[in-house]
């Protein structure tokens, strides 16, 4: 017998063991489920506020680093030295001095490059979302949020420090339907 004529009555028999049937390929759907309608602006309000993408965003404005130097200052900052010499938490000399009442604050980091660091002067505060809308990635919401200083925060008047820590400021989500947790997350937060 010529392998052609085994071929066939092979291939008869395998496909009888088989049930008569010849395996069909699996199919796999290439698209995703659709996500659900985009959350509502309160529901949108939750979701952004207990984000690490909230609590990431604009962190480095927390801060704000003085040279203990008063020759290495630039007039911005021999205004914030000002500012926080009247509010009792350095002496200002030819150097930068912390007082008793700075010494034991742990947002007063002394520095070997001679600098000290103060952070936090601020908590951020989600106040609303005004709009969701449509976008290319997912929805995308519009919110106004604030700085909340701090004591330390309060002690600037004036200058770059206090102007980027007061009034209202607005911001934009970028919302991802996660299909492995079934839930809307925030992507990014953008100015």
């Amino acid at each position: 017998m010529s392998g052609k004529h085994f071929a066939l009555p092979a291939l008869v028999l395998l496909l009888a063991a088989c049930g008569g049937e010849s395996p069909q390929p699996a199919t796999t759907s290439s698209v995703p489920p659709a996500a659900p309608p985009p959350p509502t602006a309160e529901q949108t309000r939750a979701l952004i506020a207990g984000s690490a993408e909230f609590g990431d965003f604009e962190f480095t404005n927390a801060s704000y680093t003085l040279p203990l130097q008063r020759t290495a200052m630039n007039e911005p900052q021999r205004a914030a030295a000002q500012d926080l010499a009247k509010a009792g938490w350095i002496q200002l000399g030819d150097t930068v001095t912390l007082t008793s009442k700075s010494e034991q604050d742990k947002r007063f980091l002394l520095r070997p490059n001679g600098t000290v660091d103060l952070v936090p002067l601020a908590k951020k505060e989600l106040e609303n979302v005004t709009n969701v809308a449509a976008g290319a990635e997912g929805p995308v919401a519009t919110f106004t949020w604030k700085w909340l200083p701090n004591d330390v925060g309060t002690a600037f008047h004036s200058g770059p420090v206090a102007e980027r820590l007061t009034g209202p400021k607005t911001a934009k989500a970028t919302l991802l339907w996660d299909t492995s947790a079934n839930a809307w997350t925030v992507l990014r937060i953008e100015r």
